[in-house]
């Protein structure tokens, strides 16, 4: 899932702690595509389910793959 995606539905369901980490690990793409999410931690917790409750106020951290040659723009 792309995390501009992710984000987007946390922001929907009213979290307002949002930050976003990028992980520049990707050489050429063909196994992992830019933008894809590689973990989500919520008050950090890195395992949940829709049914787990958070205060709104929540530290959740995403953090996505990108493009190597991505790091220094």
């Amino acid at each position: 899932m792309n995390y501009l995606d992710v984000v987007k539905s946390f922001e929907d369901a009213g979290y307002t702690n949002i930050t976003v980490n990028v992980d520049y690990d990707i050489i050429t793409g063909w196994i992992t595509d830019e933008g894809e999410v590689e973990l989500v931690t919520v008050d950090g917790e890195k395992k949940f389910n829709s049914y787990d409750e958070f205060r709104l106020d929540a530290e959740v951290i995403i953090t996505y793959h990108d493009l190597r040659k991505n790091k220094n723009k």
